[in-house]
């Protein structure tokens, strides 16, 4: 698929440079600019629809901390603390709308989660690289990456229930009724809500 769309979008970069350049530039002998492609292993690409990549330039991205309310995720409220955020999101792909249809992210990222009821804290680095795909009406369709990252499963899942730090290369997928799936999962998976137990 990599090689494809490097094929695909190098065409169109060359066809648009020569008709655009002038006539000596046009005959000059020169490399073209490489084009930028997905940098997702095998496993984690085959999940995404990759037609289309066009990604747009890095930007910060800084969610804050958040509380899992008890009874989501782990039976506890569980708190996240941003202690290091230096995370970076980019549009891979958008549909015809201009609405996101992939987005990338990469940085560091150290989380400290805490049990609210028994104030039990552990701390994760979750500095990964990876993409979401989202269906035109906004729905996630599938995330997954390159570890450490975080993903939560709900009872109503079709995974053992919790929020996980996994690492090693994970796909979590969501089908159109909003259950979701670990359709990859290759390396560890670390239940918070059961450290925190």
């Amino acid at each position: 698929m990599r090689s494809r769309l490097i094929t695909v979008a190098t065409a169109i970069v060359c066809t648009v440079l020569g008709a655009t350049a002038p006539a000596s530039a046009r005959d000059a002998t020169s490399t073209p600019r490489p084009v930028p492609a997905a940098d997702l292993p095998g496993p984690i690409e085959g999940q995404f629809d990759l037609s289309g990549f066009d990604p747009e330039p890095w930007r910060p991205f800084r969610p804050g901390d958040i509380t899992l309310p008890g009874g989501v995720y782990c039976p506890f409220d569980l708190h996240l603390h941003l202690v290091e955020d230096e995370e970076m999101t980019r549009v891979d792909s958008r549909y015809p709308d201009g609405s996101v249809h992939i987005n990338e992210y990469k940085g560091k990222l150290v989380v400290d989660f805490t049990n609210t009821d028994s104030g039990v804290t552990v701390r994760r680095d979750l500095s990964g690289r990876g993409a979401e795909e989202l269906r035109p009406d906004g729905t996630r369709k599938t995330l997954g990456g390159v570890g450490p990252f975080g993903v939560g499963f709900k009872n109503t899942d079709a995974y053992p229930a919790g929020y996980y730090v996994v690492d090693g290369i994970h796909v979590t997928t969501w089908d159109t009724a909003g259950r979701r799936h670990m359709a990859v999962a290759i390396g560890s998976q670390e239940n918070i809500c059961r450290t925190l137990a």
